[in-house]
């Protein structure tokens, strides 16, 4: 899912601190070439926010904004133009393409004055990675014009620059530029003819360009100012999905400075497993996470589908994005949808094995639906852990039982087997992995269960005892450790998070890797609760750190709640029922691939639980 803005607003309003947090969620933006002017700061607070973020400078191809237009950059720029290169009527006036415009020949000297001028002062700033040049438009007389102007700012620029127009697909133009917009995609009609040619013109493009495709497809509201327009949102959405450019959603050609976003642009749906299809008059395309449907015709259709999928969990438009599970769906005339593959597995994340597994987000609002999380590696109710331990880029399955922690290759072979508290122990192990000092080899922490003292204990990836490990508690108490693996201050060292067994108080206590209490904890819970703490670390929040996830022990009640590293709790919210008391053990992992973890509850209550 690639997203662009279209944001033609400078000075104070990239000063905001919330403006720059969402324009941080795009993927490209086009912001104005006098941004590097007035606010230089953004560039660096928006780049640590997003440092994937392609920012290209507006830049206008033949007319000269007076109503705007005072910036230091701008006079500069104005200072350089002959008044032979101004576009002038027959009676010798200066003509306008736009109000408040006057317009520029480009079969002039301002084409070679304007490549060079946006080579020397704003490419040279070190601020752009390229140039979005507007008002590009398939006129016989300008054609040379333009090309000239695109062919002498690539050989200025060089290749790595992203060079994008906005109006033409010419085939003059394509050896130099990486693609172009379509504003106001598909046209001011949206008739179905409008769209056919307007697509087509979009997925064939790809092919024609001399350098990476950047595509951008700009559906707005066409100046209604409609931000709940969601059908025409999808619609477009979904048709750029088709292909693989960014999508724009505004207000229009008189206000593009809008900072809407929508619950698809959260979506992940992976690498696209192949090109669009079409069957019907209806569009469709398979993604690795799922799949997206069209309908641009003017008639509802139905679209049976092969195998279920389940719809997003939206919170703006929940008639359609309602999270079914479905099977067939029912499109609207001229809309489009987003449909996720039900989830599976768990990984990179401990799981009870064949536990039912609910998903969400750090509020505790639904991100998917719930499933059975299981693997016929191990039996129901041992811990499951499946994580690239060998970095060769495919998961190994590591299942703790009773007494053995036993590590399985990808292809399914037992690579090694170890008993972290010797072969008579039989109480059942905890487990959490991952890479504890940041020297890429990963770890394998253990904690006993009920009846086991405290005792943590951390092997390598074969299973080899590499510390002997430390009571997270009284070397007395028996009721076992759980334990968790997370970066609490963002140093990129993790840290073992701890929490007490059962007939412990809700205890929990962070250490380093040799063991030392870098925090002496805190209750999560009542500290008169004696059913002990469940723990998991993940960065819910996206800031870099990981969070600390906690839930009740047996005699508790599904109750979820998370901490940063010194205590103080963020969320909460009940995983399942509020009248449960069976306790709720938890995990977190990034199912979507967003870079945020999500909180997983997990319950036995549907099942039996087989040990033996």
């Amino acid at each position: 899912m690639r997203t662009a803005n279209y944001y033609l607003l400078s000075g104070s309003s990239l000063e905001n601190t919330a403006t720059i947090a969402t324009l941080a969620e795009f993927d490209l933006i086009v912001i104005p070439s006098e941004a590097q002017t007035y606010n230089v700061a953004f560039f660096s607070s928006i780049r640590a926010l997003n440092p994937d973020i392609q920012i290209l400078a507006y830049v206008p191809t033949v007319s000269w904004n007076n109503a705007f237009w005072s910036d230091p950059l701008h006079v500069q720029m104005k200072r350089g133009i002959k008044d032979s290169w101004w576009l002038r009527d027959a009676n010798g006036n200066k003509t306008s393409i736009w109000p408040n415009t006057n317009a520029l020949d480009l079969n002039s000297g301002w084409t070679e004055y304007l490549t060079t001028f946006v080579d020397e002062q704003i490419m040279s700033s070190g601020y752009w990675d390229g140039i979005f040049y507007d008002e590009v438009m398939d006129r016989d007389d300008w054609k040379e014009g333009y090309a000239n102007l695109f062919s002498a700012t690539r050989s200025k620029l060089g290749s790595n620059a992203v060079i994008i127009t906005n109006g033409s697909s010419s085939t003059a133009f394509t050896p130099y530029v990486n693609g172009r917009m379509f504003e106001t995609f598909p046209s001011t009609g949206n008739t179905v003819s409008s769209w056919s040619a307007s697509a087509n013109d979009y997925l064939s493009l790809f092919s024609k360009l001399g350098h990476d495709p950047v595509i951008v497809v700009n559906v707005n509201t066409e100046n209604t100012g409609a931000q709940a327009d969601y059908q025409k949102m999808r619609l477009g959405l979904t048709t750029t999905l088709l292909g693989d450019g960014y999508f724009s959603f505004d207000h229009g050609t008189e206000n593009h400075a809008q900072l809407w976003t929508y619950d698809e642009f959260a979506v992940t749906l992976g690498e696209p497993k192949g090109d669009a299809s079409s069957s019907a008059s209806i569009w469709e395309r398979e993604f690795e996470k799922g799949k997206v449907i069209v309908n641009p015709t003017t008639e509802m259709q139905t679209v049976r589908l092969q195998g279920e999928y389940e719809k997003i969990h939206g919170t703006q438009d929940t008639t359609t994005n309602d999270g079914s599970i479905v099977s067939r769906v029912t499109l609207n005339a001229q809309d489009g949808l987003v449909l996720l593959r039900p989830l599976e597995q768990i990984y990179k994340a401990t799981y009870l094995n064949g536990a039912f597994a609910r998903i969400f987000n750090a509020d505790g609002a639904t991100k998917r639906n719930g499933f059975f999380a299981y693997t016929s590696q191990g039996r129901g109710g041992t811990r499951v852990n499946a994580y690239d331990t060998d970095g060769d880029e495919t998961y190994e399955t590591v299942v703790a039982d009773d007494t053995y922690v036993t590590i399985y290759d990808d292809d399914g072979s037992m690579h090694a087997r170890f008993a972290p508290y010797g072969n008579a122990y039989q109480l059942g192990i905890n487990i959490a992995i991952g890479d504890l000092e940041n020297d890429g080899a990963i770890e394998i922490v253990t904690g006993t269960e009920n009846g086991g003292g405290p005792q943590i204990r951390i092997f390598n990836k074969d299973g080899n005892l590499i510390h002997p490990g430390f009571f997270a508690y009284d070397t007395a108490f028996r009721g076992g450790v759980n334990v968790a693996i997370g970066d609490l201050n963002g140093d990129g060292t993790n840290e073992i998070i701890a929490g007490a067994g059962v007939g412990g108080g809700p205890h929990v206590r962070v250490f380093n890797k040799d063991g030392k209490v870098i925090n002496p904890g805190f209750f999560a819970y009542d500290p008169a609760f004696r059913g002990g703490v469940n723990v998991a670390a993940g960065d819910v929040d996206g800031d870099g750190t990981d969070d600390i996830i906690t839930g009740p022990g047996a005699g508790g009640g599904p109750h979820v709640r998370i901490f940063d590293r010194n205590g103080q709790m963020r969320s909460q919210f009940f995983a399942f029922e509020a009248s449960g008391a069976n306790g709720v053990e938890v995990t977190a992992a990034d199912i979507d691939g967003d870079d945020r973890a999500e909180v997983i509850g997990l319950s036995s209550d549907m099942f039996t639980l087989s040990f033996k």
